[in-house]
């Protein structure tokens, strides 16, 4: 690693670090954005659990949309299993609530992951999902709270990532408000038809801050615990 360049957290996603210079720079902040079924909750779930289970590396997953025994279905499901060494810490909004304090729920938001911060010394987390954030926050002045979050985001130090949803059809925008300009990074997940019946899902690395990568499509799918993504088939 040369003088003044960052060191990364590896993705372990097959075919995509060797796209992204060997990684996340640490502490970027990262938009993981696409329509539903596009397996963004997944993607960012893999990649705390690799990191993990490889890299001794703790993280903290917060899931507003998916209570928490649902959510360790699902990845169990997908040959995830629970809590690796007891490294990844997962809270749902039932568990967040618990922590309430005064001031307003994004400050009992906040609260909640400084504390785990403080229990697990975690240095990857995930947000799913912004839109959800948003929504039970209630944001009165929603570029100014939105700039503020990510204010405090890069103040931890922490490498972030948090999942957008995007609407099916044509869109101009990954996140929301200002979120596009303001992260480090955005990956994007898609559905393409191919041909007349078969759907494939794609990944694109739309923006990566401090790093060469190319912002063509690849071919994303997830076979035998691991996620893979190759050269994408020329769409029909």
């Amino acid at each position: 690693m040369s003088r003044g360049e960052r060191s990364r957290i590896r993705t372990f996603v097959n075919g995509l670090d060797e796209n992204l210079s060997g990684g996340i720079p640490k502490g970027n902040i990262i938009l993981v954005s696409g329509a539903a079924g596009t397996m963004k909750s997944s993607l960012a779930y893999y990649i705390l659990h690799q990191n993990a289970v490889k890299e001794g590396i703790k993280a903290l997953y917060i899931s507003l949309e998916q209570n928490k025994p649902s959510l360790m279905r699902q990845m169990d499901y997908l040959h995830m299993p629970g809590n690796p060494e007891d490294l990844v810490e997962v809270l749902d909004l039932g568990e967040i609530r618990l922590q309430a304090q005064s001031g307003g729920w994004f400050d009992t938001f906040r609260f909640a992951v400084e504390e785990s911060k403080k229990r697990i010394n975690y240095d990857i987390l995930v947000i799913d999902s912004l839109g959800a954030l948003e929504l039970i926050a209630k944001f009165e002045q929603p570029r100014e709270e939105i700039f503020r979050l990510f204010e405090w985001l890069r103040s931890t130090e922490v490498t972030t990532f948090m999942i957008a949803e995007m609407p099916v059809g044509q869109y101009q925008y990954y996140g929301s408000g200002d979120t596009d300009f303001l992260a480090d990074g955005i990956i994007h997940l898609k559905m393409v038809e191919v041909g007349e019946i078969e759907v494939q899902r794609r990944l694109r690395v739309v923006k990566m801050r401090e790093t060469d990568h190319s912002s063509s499509y690849f071919s994303f799918y997830f076979k035998e615990g691991t996620f893979y993504v190759t050269r994408a088939i020329t769409d029909f």
